[in-house]
């Protein structure tokens, strides 16, 4: 499976020939935007995951959208968009998973997971469903939450601040996800985007 990292651009328009990861990592440094990808699988037998990341600075503004298209039978796709929203950050997402009537055997899965990291966030999740076909395997999935205090009460037991604890808190919830990668390119990106 080919790894393509999906960058300086707000709209990507994928036709992939042949399986393929797509990794987008939102911009650390950017106060936000909007981030649109529109991926048609139009081949018998395509297999592709894309990857939305982001760490979002405090009173940073996106919009992200996710459009997947099955048009062709025996394909899968996982979507799966994974943040942390500091103060006052804002995330508003919008998923859509659309199956063809000639799709028929299709896979398609939507995930979205945030963590709040800070105060007076705001975070919109709307994923869709368009199915016209009953051969097939459609889902889709989206959870908030903060970081455990239980969690945080035991590491700053062991000496660590409130802010070291909750950024050991946020490691873990991106280990998690690095856990589930199985491309070896795909894992050292995400490696290098996160903080240490």
């Amino acid at each position: 499976m080919q790894t393509v990292l999906l960058t300086n651009q707000q709209t990507f328009v994928l036709t992939p020939d042949q399986d393929t990861f797509y990794l987008l990592l939102l911009n650390q440094n950017a106060g936000g935007g909007k981030i649109q990808v529109d991926l048609s699988l139009t081949k018998n037998d395509l297999h592709c995951q894309l990857l939305f990341i982001g760490i979002l600075k405090s009173k940073s503004d996106w919009q992200l959208i996710s459009n997947i298209k099955h048009l062709a039978p025996n394909s899968t796709c996982l979507t799966e968009v994974y943040l942390s929203q500091m103060n006052e950050s804002k995330v508003d997402y919008f998923g859509r998973i659309y199956i063809d009537s000639q799709a028929a055997h299709t896979q398609s899965f939507l995930k979205e997971q945030s963590l709040i990291m800070g105060q007076d966030t705001y975070n919109r999740s709307r994923p869709t469903l368009e199915i016209f076909n009953h051969r097939v395997q459609a889902s889709h999935s989206a959870s908030i939450s903060r970081p455990d205090e239980t969690a945080l009460f035991y590491l700053m037991s062991r000496g660590l601040t409130k802010i070291e604890a909750e950024k050991m808190v946020e490691k873990a919830f991106f280990n998690h996800v690095l856990d589930s990668i199985k491309v070896k390119k795909a894992r050292q990106l995400i490696e290098d985007y996160l903080p240490c």
